[in-house]
């Protein structure tokens, strides 16, 4: 009786309405009871004697098919012209015409994919099975009559005469679909229809009771949630525990905005609880049931669920939703964690619930359900699942349109994910959904790819450079309108100026310990994570002859840094620590501190430096780690040091200050690998960068923002200096710009479109192919059992990336040859040998037997 699950479902409240806005009408109860009919037909499939020769347990009969499956078998048999499907009512559902061949053939696509290759089917799988006296066992057409008398029972009204031509817009299709999907999903979960005991009730009363108790455990139906909400009152105060909103946060509650929004301002502004009020304001208008906060990192995200689950704590303090972590293997419903696995797809939590707790948590079970949830936070992949062409992207999207998606950072990504989002967005808002885009430092070209979506207007352009530069920030752009905001967060002047030392690691340290000798935080970020080990040994070195080993950042006393090549277990104690010294709680009493770390320090942590030394990057994340510079307003007796009251920055270049040489060779993570990509690889950001620090010894922040960015990645600007540079120049600027064509062309060709007829779609065999980033796979490699890292914990997980992976390397290798020593372990993993230690996961060498 799972089409009661359905039939629930398609009530909720944004569903029905996404329902409603892709068909273009109000749905009737003849459409919702047809579309239920259609639903309950996805495994009639079963009915072909091969798929029940499956559940054969005694000698086989003499006419016993070949075992099959149900999805194309089902296609199949429409081809069939031999009366059997005579006892299903197809006849008397062509006549609801409009989308009903599409609709079908998006049920029977429930397992996840659209049904398409009909080829190697043997027509004897829908033929009658006997034995050998000749005697019929079982009768396909027999059991397809039962299933169409079933239908015309339980479904009177979708038979009636009349009615409207059942919707059969793309968008409409597509939505039905991912429905049919997680109805089939949570129609099979046997907590909630439970029929095998016996004595079990099988009404159609029950059935209804059964389904809807269970969209409502599991977060689907937030009536009750938003009745609360209403009924106790709300405030930007009891949400927070702040007196007021800024203006931006002020901003984003204000009713009459459109679909589809982007928040533009500084780092350290409250970006994310805008966000979150934007959400409240939605939900408590039911113009979304949910919420999913995309961030760019695991360890971004992980950061946001916790302020989540406070934010949340505070809207409902009784009764709360659950607020999932989803990450995979990372999982957890509000707070708790998955410590085991069960049979039949059920999971132990660390606190086990009872059944009713349990149930609430049906949606962080599986990465597949996480966009099920009311309210989650977890990497952008998972939201851009919903619109590749990879298994289950329909359930994910069907469940994605009831959400507010936050997108966090938007201009952190390549172009390839920049084409996904893209692509992403105009599904969710062709359901009638809402988004949030959020970033400190979007440049007006990619902010005019996102108009054009909210707008629906495809001719808007990018703005010169003259206009770029007077666009206003903070903004708050929705469709066409760019509006200014006041400035929420404090204003700062920047000192700042290059220095040629990117590879001189001594004078780096020395840099940080005469910092440190006054008493100095310093934040020092390298492009890449072997120039910061290399710097981390230099500091350490310096430290040990001359200084004080207290300035060594570490964790459980031991000397270390902070990057992406530390164990799953690590990570989490490593962000930890680093807020403890660097960030706006802290122990004034700890004073000086030298942290040495890649990208992972410039998002998400809160850090607040003293002092910034830093790898030049292109602009925009340049003013991501300026960010970490003078976050917090120090008082009292956590003063900054002597000769660190105003902010200061060294921005490390090449010796000669010229990045030529990296033109040929990349080096520092600057400049462009031969076969594509790069951690830098536009040199003309970077030597716009360059040239706008020279240019002004101090700037003004977040007054400047906006022209710097502008003036250091708009396309005008970009061409001025390949210009003027030489041919080598050029070049790159035709690589790059064939490089970004390339990957938004594979986007386009991996992403689902949501605008093609059902009958159109074909999913690729090999869809580990297609993932939300482009490149090579990372490994990551299971110690079962765990070992004792480097900091005294036990390590179970380390992910590899995919350039230190020995090439050939078996898709089932498991680490071996394993070496412990006091400082961690060696281990070998195919034809490479590896250490991890207090600086991470460092390739070593080749394995030897």
């Amino acid at each position: 009786m799972w089409p009661r699950a359905f039939w629930q479902i398609a009530a909720c409240g944004r569903i029905h309405d996404a329902l409603t806005y892709t068909a273009g009408r109000t749905l009737t109860d003849q459409d919702i009871e047809r579309l239920a009919v259609l639903a309950y037909l996805h495994d009639f499939g079963k009915a072909n004697s091969g798929f029940q020769a499956k559940r054969w347990n005694g000698p086989a009969p003499r006419e016993w098919p070949q075992k099959a499956g149900h999805g194309a078998e089902a296609v199949f048999a429409f081809s069939l012209d031999d009366g059997l499907l005579a006892g299903l009512p197809i006849e008397a559902m062509l006549k609801w015409a409009g989308g009903v061949d599409d609709l079908l053939r998006a049920s029977l696509g429930h397992h996840g994919r659209p049904v398409a290759d009909r080829s190697g089917i043997d027509p004897l799988i829908w033929r009658p099975v006997r034995d050998a006296s000749g005697r019929e066992l079982y009768s396909p057409a027999h059991t397809l009559k039962q299933i169409g008398d079933a239908l015309r029972l339980h479904f009177p009204l979708a038979f009636e005469p009349g009615g409207d031509p059942l919707p059969s817009t793309p968008a409409f299709v597509h939505l039905f679909a991912g429905l049919v999907q997680l109805a089939d999903w949570l129609g099979s979960d046997e907590d909630f229809f439970e029929y095998s005991k016996p004595g079990a009730a099988r009404t159609l009363q029950d059935a209804r009771d059964r389904a809807s108790n269970a969209v409502r455990a599991i977060g689907l139906d937030t009536s009750a949630h938003r009745a609360q909400l209403i009924r106790d009152g709300f405030s930007f105060q009891s949400a927070f525990g702040v007196k007021a909103p800024h203006a931006t946060q002020s901003a984003l509650g204000e009713e009459g905005l459109g679909p589809l929004l982007i928040l533009e301002s500084e780092t350290g502004s409250g970006k994310t609880e805008a966000a979150l009020w934007r959400f409240a304001k939605l939900f408590e208008s039911g113009k979304v049931d949910s919420l999913y906060f995309a961030l760019p990192t695991r360890v971004a995200a992980a950061q946001v669920y916790e302020r989540v689950r406070t934010f949340v704590a505070n809207l409902w303090p009784r009764n709360a939703p659950v607020v999932v972590r989803a990450l995979p293997g990372y999982e957890s419903a509000d707070g708790n964690v998955k410590s085991a696995a069960l049979p039949d797809f059920k999971f132990l939590w660390s606190d086990s619930p009872d059944d009713t707790k349990a149930h609430q948590r049906w949606a962080a079970e599986s990465p597949k359900r996480f966009l099920a949830a009311t309210i989650a936070v977890g990497t952008i992949d998972q939201a851009l699942l919903a619109g590749l062409k990879v298994r289950h992207a329909h359930l994910r999207h069907a469940t994605l349109c009831r959400s507010l998606l936050v997108v966090d950072e938007v201009h952190a990504s390549d172009a390839y994910m920049s084409q996904l989002l893209e692509q992403l967005l105009r599904a969710q808002l062709a359901t009638g959904g809402h988004a949030l885009l959020l970033s400190a430092t979007l440049g007006t070209n990619q902010r005019a790819r996102y108009q054009r979506i909210a707008s629906g207007d495809e001719t808007i352009a990018a703005p010169d450079i003259d206009k770029a530069v007077r666009s206003p920030y903070p903004a708050l752009t929705d469709g066409e309108t760019v509006r200014e905001l006041p400035a929420s967060g404090r204003s700062k002047t920047v000192q700042w100026q290059t220095l040629n030392a990117i590879d001189d690691h001594e004078r780096i340290a020395s840099l940080a310990c005469d910092a440190a000798n006054q008493g100095a935080r310093v934040l020092i970020v390298r492009n890449t994570v072997p120039a910061a080990i290399a710097t981390q040994k230099a500091v350490e070195a310096l430290v040990d002859a001359s200084g004080d080993r207290a300035w060594l950042f570490g964790l459980d006393g031991v000397p270390t840094l902070h990057h992406s090549r530390f164990s799953r277990q690590d990570r989490p104690r490593l962000d930890k620590k680093v807020e403890e010294r660097f960030g706006k709680v802290r122990n004034a009493k700890q004073g000086a501190c030298i942290l040495v770390g890649t990208q992972t320090l410039e998002q998400s942590l809160d850090i607040d430096a003293d002092l910034l030394i830093t790898d030049i990057c292109p602009m925009d994340v340049l003013l991501q780690r300026i960010g970490r510079l003078h976050r917090h307003k120090r008082e009292d007796d956590d003063l900054r040091p002597k000769g660190f009251q105003e902010a200061r920055a060294w921005v490390l270049i090449p010796e000669g200050g010229s990045f030529e040489a990296c033109l040929k060779v990349p080096r520092n993570g600057l400049g462009r690998l031969k076969d594509g990509g790069g951690v830098y690889p536009d040199l003309r950001m970077i030597e716009a960068t360059r040239r706008l620090i020279r240019e002004q010894p101090s700037r003004v922040i977040p007054l400047e923002n906006r022209a710097l960015v502008e003036r250091a990645t708009h396309p005008t600007c970009l061409r001025s200096i390949q210009d003027e540079s030489g041919a080598a120049w050029k070049q790159l600027e035709q690589l790059l710009e064939g490089s970004d064509s390339a990957e938004r062309s594979i986007a386009r060709l991996h992403a689902l479109p949501f605008d093609a007829g059902f009958d159109e779609l074909v999913f690729p065999d090999g869809e580990e192919r297609i993932a939300t980033r482009l490149g090579a796979a990372d490994r990551l490699v299971a110690f079962e059992p765990p070992e004792r890292g480097p900091f005294g914990t036990d390590v179970h997980e380390i992910a590899i990336r995919f350039h230190l992976l020995p090439n050939g390397l078996d898709a089932d290798a498991k680490p071996v040859s394993i070496v412990r020593h006091d400082g961690g372990f060696e281990f070998s993993l195919g034809a490479a040998r590896y250490s991890y230690s207090r600086f991470g996961i460092e390739k070593i060498g080749p394995h030897t037997s």
